[in-house]
């Protein structure tokens, strides 16, 4: 248990300076939080500190004892705090000043010079009294919580607020009709391996200002709140969040007044929880976080995204794989859309994905890599970001299985590196260091692959990138020699010449007029 708290109080330095030794004030369970030598002094420091026990002098300067044990009354009903204990130190010739510090609420006085037995004697029975008036109090508390408890868990359960009797009694519903509530909740579906001490204590430390009520119930934990001060519950928020990193597990209602805004702050703070899955990285969820994300998408039509993947499983173009993934993302992010049935669209991507695969290509083993349980795999993720991060890791083992080993996967390869690198100098010679292959070999496999020349294939990419640049876009020629791979700028236009039969100019206005005239 704490320490009690012992306020001295005397003008002479002496007197309080024996009193702080005459006795084992810890051994007795206190220890000594201020002393003073006037009155003034003396009730500023029992308004801040709220010391159980105080040793006073009846005559100080600015403040007699009497007046100081009056204001600490008045201020504790006021307040609503419990009185301290008064030991009132006097005189022989002050007994009618003692006398009438009894009568206003002192439990002892003693004379000067104080007897140490005496003074012991007084301490101990007195302690007896203020251990026995705290546990009264404690037992008062706790009841009191519990059955304000009962009450927010019955309004939550039964989604009503109305013919509640007699509640104004409890402290937490003083002035319930004017008073603004909100409702805070914690999720530990989405938020595993907490440690439920620490975080209780994080409550405590952060929220230790507002008037509240702490409800923990399976994978819940509820804060209600009785503020008014919507910023400070943010904060309050956002430090304890802080101490659990890794998932976004707090939601939060909006704040409502009376018991019907208790109510709605619950039902809002509960719609938000099914938010969480598309959030990791923020301290919590409300109506304005959704807001600022919310966007409408179509999901249901997977078919040509699929037929994409396959065109780019099969050509081994990781650059446009990553473009599909992007376009998965954008149209599957909808916060407004079931989580289930988001996991069950990825889930359909997958497995439709390999079952044409397996149709179109029969003779192939193509190796589920992390496809294998894909369904358990998907739905155990509680957070859309580590679910597409599983999804993506299983259409990379896709692309990399399917050309795995085959008698064409070189060329595969070799075919993607082209189609990203054609501005670079390539040769066949460095493309057959690069995929560990005799350059003669590759030369032949690239023919039987492609029905050209592996020279003539690169001038043809180059020449239809090169129309594509001249036709959409503003470059000038020489730059779009050099974007395609051509240095010298008269070759490049004896190559288009070549592959066109026109120059690149007459190219352009030719296929202008043909559309002006169409």
């Amino acid at each position: 248990m704490d320490k009690l708290k012992l306020l001295i109080a005397d003008d002479e330095k002496n007197i309080r300076e024996g009193l702080k030794c005459i006795l084992d004030w810890e051994s007795l369970g206190y220890k000594i939080c201020g002393e003073a030598a006037n009155g003034k002094d003396s009730l500023q420091q029992i308004f801040d500190l709220n010391p159980d026990l105080i040793i006073h002098d009846i005559k100080m300067p600015g403040c007699s004892g009497i007046d100081v044990i009056s204001q600490t009354a008045e201020h504790c009903k006021k307040n609503n705090l419990p009185f301290p204990a008064f030991i009132i130190l006097s005189g022989y010739s002050d007994f009618d000043y003692a006398q009438k510090a009894i009568n206003n609420g002192a439990k002892a006085y003693l004379l000067k010079p104080v007897d140490e037995e005496e003074l012991l004697k007084k301490v101990k029975e007195i302690t007896e009294e203020i251990l026995l008036q705290k546990k009264q109090q404690e037992s008062s508390k706790n009841n009191e919580l519990f059955e304000t408890k009962d009450i927010i868990s019955k309004i939550f359960l039964t989604n009503n607020y109305e013919n509640l009797e007699n509640i104004n009694r409890l402290k937490f519903f003083e002035n319930a009709e004017t008073s603004s509530y909100q409702v805070i909740i914690c999720n530990f579906e989405y938020k595993k391996n907490i440690n439920l001490i620490n975080f209780e204590n994080s409550i405590d430390n952060y929220f230790s200002f507002f008037n509240k009520v702490l409800i923990n119930q399976a994978e819940r934990y509820y804060i209600i709140l009785k503020t008014s001060n919507e910023m400070a519950v943010k904060n309050a928020v956002i430090r304890t969040a802080k101490l659990q990193i890794e998932k976004t597990f707090i939601t939060i209602g909006k704040m409502g007044q009376g018991l019907k805004g208790l109510l709605d702050s619950y039902k809002n703070a509960l719609e938000n929880e099914k938010y969480l899955f598309f959030f990791s990285d923020i301290p919590y969820v409300s109506d304005e976080e959704i807001n600022t994300v919310h966007k409408d998408s179509n999901i249901n039509d997977f078919d040509n995204i699929i037929n994409n993947l396959i065109f780019c499983i099969e050509t081994y173009d990781k650059n446009q794989l990553e473009k599909i993934k992007k376009e998965i993302k954008d149209l599957t992010f909808n916060i407004k859309e079931n989580e289930t049935n988001i996991k069950r669209t990825f889930i359909y991507c997958l497995v439709e994905l390999r079952f044409r695969l397996v149709s179109k290509y029969p003779e192939r083993e193509i190796s589920d890599g992390n496809t294998y349980d894909v369904v358990k795999k998907l739905m155990n993720y509680n957070n859309f970001t580590g679910m597409f991060e599983c999804f993506c890791k299983i259409l990379d083992d896709f692309i990399e299985n399917f050309n795995f080993n085959t008698s064409d996967s070189v060329i595969v390869k070799v075919l993607a590196y082209i189609k990203t690198n054609y501005a670079s100098d390539l040769k066949l010679e460095n493309l057959g260091e690069l995929f560990n292959c005799n350059s003669a070999y590759l030369g032949k496999k690239f023919k039987k692959y492609t029905g050209v020349q592996f020279n003539t294939y690169l001038d043809n990419l180059r020449m239809e990138i090169a129309k594509d640049k001249l036709l959409n876009t503003d470059l000038k020629i020489y730059q779009i020699s050099k974007l395609v791979g051509f240095s010298n700028t008269d070759y490049f236009f004896m190559k288009f010449k070549k592959n066109t039969g026109l120059t690149p100019k007459d190219f352009k206005k030719q296929v202008e007029d043909e559309k002006n005239n169409n």
